[in-house]
């Protein structure tokens, strides 16, 4: 007798049935049984197929029949339980065994049992009968089993196994050279060694033909796409199943806990999960990782756990994701890890069901996967909880939802509401519901439900009503109007506070009122930079970068806000948060419109309007759209600017800075068109505004410029106002001073005009706006020629057709050709070429438009050496500024390179 033993899969039936060819062709007789985990129970079944092969004499086979009958019989009248007791009576043994012996008298007999820790009991006793009396016969037995399956018959095996002419055979999966050797023939193993196709098979004759198999298939249809290597399809889900169904009974429970947990798991919680539907948990996972399908508790494919979890009923994938969140709990797992077996099982029956998914959400939105969060707090909502905590989970959802389209967030805004004013609503929960209101243009509301909160927050704790003194402050930046008489309570120092939140909330609130009070300080830009390096996007801090941001733009340090604006966008992108992303783009394109840059500037503000919905952005939508409006008139494409103004926006946008920018943008529409009166009318009411709040600031809206322009279309005396502008510039705000003393200009007589333009040229060349610099030299230009300055006209000019290249405005710039432009570039100026190559660079980047900041990070230099390199070359060339540079220094760089 031999045994063969081996894990599933592992070819024990494929070397029976070569083996039994063999014996076969060799001239035995070969009579053979497979045995069955379903058939395990029926009597003498093993030994019905053994004679249902046979060819005996019709004597014989009726006796066979009879005494198969009679032993049959009478196991059933026997205890199966008691394993010492003899289930086959001796006669029986006697009898059938007498007849195989018979069978190996005229040729050697070979009998097979495959899958032998299947057979039933009394087949066993039968067949270890036959064993101890083959003596000299030429009887061959030959029985394979799954390494590791305890039959139900441990007597009978110890005994089969301990008689002397019993040989074992024990069969391994296959070694990564054993999977080259088997996949030589079969496939081409391209850029996969084969140890990556025994990494996935474990070396498991089985799944690695399975997975050949399914590889065969696709990379041999036609024209199809390229075959992925070690694809796994219908062949191998198959074979994962017979693994599963073939093998050790503890194997199949403890796969499935794996595929429905999608981690590792001990035995112990294996035990602790399965309980007594699992024997072993151990032993299963074992049989499992010796089969080839897991190794170190993970499946070794991706698929493995896929086929499992389709071959199980819908009812059972339940069952066992409720157990698994139970006892994930229980031993003290994530909130995250708990909550989507919560999920999968959709029950919340559980005490602890509630918090656990409103923890989960948390952890959920802190790692961006809004998803997961609003997966949970749905489920949570759909349990019965008290006002307060339906209350909290609104409020979650409400930021969740926010985060993704706020249009869908209102409904949740609704449910709060009653809630809030009935002082149920714990006071950060309302104020988030504030900063909605505010964001949906509803400040009547907002106000009175901040003065509902203030009393509730004072009872909270000190923490609380700072919190409350904080929303004030914004409140009062988004609507300047409404919040102007309200009044705000003192601040403490950010210094003082030791809670981060706390210390952001004072800082930007800080920023505000200083900005509010006395315009764009020094100390502003600071604390707005500082805030912009230390804090990451969240929930609790978009707020305050967006303001930061903002009153970067306020002081037209376009350079360092678009730095930071293009770092927060791509955060925003890579953390899949389309509300911030719309955000920050709708403040890249104000950017980007304040540099002169159409194109980019419509780019971001079509992607801001793209992101979500219009009306979702609320109050916010002013932004984009004015945008949009203003390059589109600067296009001269007024059917789109049409377009635009009929854009339905809310009514209170026009009590906040948004209102501003859509008043400017639709007055220079109307100034373009040739509406005189009504951007007049436009420019005013942006104008009363701005001083009704006591927001009269520069670079918020340069109403007066605007002013002072279109009523210069209607010979109005308006200089007064470019003057009265430029004595509100401070520190900052260098691109509204050239915006200014080009208006100036436009009024003065010839000579003081180019000192003006020359003057525009260099503010507006440190303030970064290329349009604005453009149309500036092209002006300058135009007076040096009035000026009969010929050569400096043709550089000028020149110069500004360059840069409208460079950045796709020549439509927006007529062709201001000074005479003898056509003549052919003059010779390279003697004194040019005393400059050093760095001095060289630095003056033909000045000669473009690039600010010193954008120089020195273009040549990777210090701002300070770019300074150093101007001054030589101002006094090498015998000029006093940037706009006497010569064009010819550009030309110059372009030949070098």
């Amino acid at each position: 007798m031999v045994t063969v033993s081996g894990p599933v899969g592992s070819g024990k039936t494929a070397l029976l049935r070569a083996f039994a060819r063999r014996a076969v062709e060799a001239g035995f007789v070969h009579l053979s049984a497979k045995a069955s985990r379903t058939e395990r129970g029926a009597a003498m079944g093993i030994m019905g197929q053994i004679f249902g092969g046979a060819r005996l004499p019709d004597d014989t086979t009726d006796k066979v029949v009879r005494l198969l009958d009679d032993a049959a019989l009478t196991a059933m009248l026997r205890d199966r339980d008691d394993e010492s007791a003899d289930r086959v009576d001796v006669q029986v043994r006697r009898g059938l065994g007498g007849a195989l012996l018979e069978l190996a008298e005229p040729a050697p007999l070979l009998i097979s049992v495959d899958d032998a820790h299947f057979a039933d009991a009394e087949s066993m006793q039968c067949l270890l009968y036959l064993i101890r009396r083959i003596e000299s016969a030429r009887v061959l037995i030959v029985l394979t089993g799954t390494a590791g399956m305890r039959p139900p018959w441990p007597r009978l095996v110890a005994e089969l196994l301990s008689q002397p002419n019993c040989r074992q055979l024990r069969l391994n999966l296959l070694s990564p050279e054993g999977v080259a050797s088997l996949l030589a023939d079969r496939i081409d193993f391209g850029d996969a060694e084969p140890e990556f196709w025994h990494r996935l098979s474990g070396g498991s004759p089985l799944l690695l033909n399975a997975l050949v198999e399914d590889h065969l298939a696709v990379s041999g249809a036609p024209d199809g796409p390229p075959c992925p290597v070690g694809v796994a399809g219908e062949a191998f889900t198959q074979a994962v199943q017979t693994c599963l169904y073939r093998g050790d009974e503890s194997m199949l429970p403890v796969v499935r806990a794996l595929a429905v947990l999608g981690e590792p798991a001990s035995p112990a919680l294996l035990s602790e999960l399965l309980g007594d539907a699992c024997p072993s948990a151990a032993g299963g996972l074992e049989a499992a990782t010796e089969t080839g399908i897991v190794d170190a508790g993970l499946f070794r494919h991706p698929r493995t756990a896929a086929a499992v979890l389709d071959a199980m009923s819908t009812h059972d994938r339940i069952e066992l994701h409720d157990r698994v969140a139970h006892v994930l709990y229980r031993n003290g797992a994530a909130a995250v890890t708990v909550a989507r077996h919560a999920l999968a099982a959709r029950r919340t029956e559980a005490p602890w069901s509630v918090p656990v998914l409103r923890e989960a959400a948390d952890q959920a939105m802190e790692q961006d996967d809004t998803g997961m969060a609003l997966d949970c707090l749905r489920l949570a909502e759909r349990s019965r909880v008290d006002v307060g905590e339906r209350a909290a989970i609104h409020a979650a959802l409400l930021r969740a939802k926010w985060r993704l389209d706020p249009m869908s967030a209102e409904r949740y805004a609704r449910e709060l509401m009653p809630v809030a004013h009935a002082g149920r609503l714990r006071s950060d929960l309302a104020l988030m519901l504030v900063k909605h209101l505010m964001w949906f243009g509803r400040p009547a509301e907002a106000a009175d439900l901040l003065d509902r909160i203030t009393d509730v927050a004072a009872a909270e704790g000190p923490d609380s009503a700072l919190a409350v003194s904080c929303v004030r402050a914004r409140f009062g930046y988004f609507y300047p109007g409404a919040a102007k008489d309200a009044g705000t309570e003192a601040l403490p120092r950010a210094s003082t506070l030791t809670g981060v939140t706390g210390k952001l909330r004072v800082r930007t609130a800080n920023i505000v009122e200083a900005v509010q009070r006395g315009g764009v300080t020094e100390e502003a830009v600071a604390d707005a930079q500082a805030i912009l390096q230390q804090y990451r996007l969240d929930d609790h801090t978009w707020e305050s970068i967006i303001i930061c941001l903002e009153t970067l733009v306020l002081a037209e340090c376009l350079d360092w806000a678009a730095d930071w604006c293009d770092g927060l966008l791509q955060e925003a992108e890579d953390r899949r948060v389309p509300t911030w992303r719309a955000l920050l783009s709708a403040l890249r394109a104000t950017i980007s419109l304040r540099q002169g840059n159409l194109p980019e500037a419509e780019r971001y503000a079509h992607a801001a309007l793209s992101l979500i919905r219009p009306k979702g952005l609320g109050v916010f939508i002013g932004g984009p759209i004015s945008v949009l409006l203003l390059a589109a008139t600067r296009r001269g494409q007024f059917d789109e600017a049409l377009r635009l103004l009929a854009m339905p926006v809310p009514d209170a946008m026009f009590q906040t800075p948004f209102g501003l920018y859509y008043l400017r943008a639709r007055g220079r529409f109307q100034l373009a068109r040739g509406s005189h009166k009504a951007a007049i009318e436009d420019f005013e009411a942006c104008g009363e505004l701005m001083v009704r709040w006591e927001l009269d600031l520069p670079g918020l809206a340069p109403w007066r410029t605007d002013l002072a322009e279109a009523r210069r279309g209607l010979d109005i005396a308006a200089r007064h106002l470019a003057a009265e502008q430029l004595a509100k510039i401070g520190l900052y705000n260098r691109r509204t001073k050239g915006i200014s003393l080009r208006e100036l200009a436009a009024t003065a007589e010839l000579k003081q005009r180019a000192v003006l333009l020359r003057d525009a040229v260099e503010e507006l060349q440190a303030g970064g706006d290329q349009l604005e610099l453009v149309e500036a030299l092209g002006e300058l230009g135009e007076a040096q020629q009035a000026l009969g300055e010929y050569a400096k006209a043709r550089i000028t000019t020149r110069r500004a057709q360059q840069l409208a290249t460079r950045y796709e405005l020549e439509d927006l710039v007529s062709a201001r050709a000074a005479p003898g432009d056509e003549e052919a570039e003059p010779a390279q100026d003697p004194v040019i070429e005393e400059l050093s190559d760095a001095e060289r660079r630095v003056a033909a980047l000045a000669a473009q438009g690039h600010t010193n900041q954008q120089i020195a990070r273009k040549l990777f230099i210090t701002v300070s050496t770019v300074e150093q390199h101007l001054t030589r070359v101002y006094r090498k060339l015998r000029i006093n500024r940037r706009s006497d540079l010569p064009f010819s220094l550009v030309a110059g760089l372009r030949n070098t390179a």
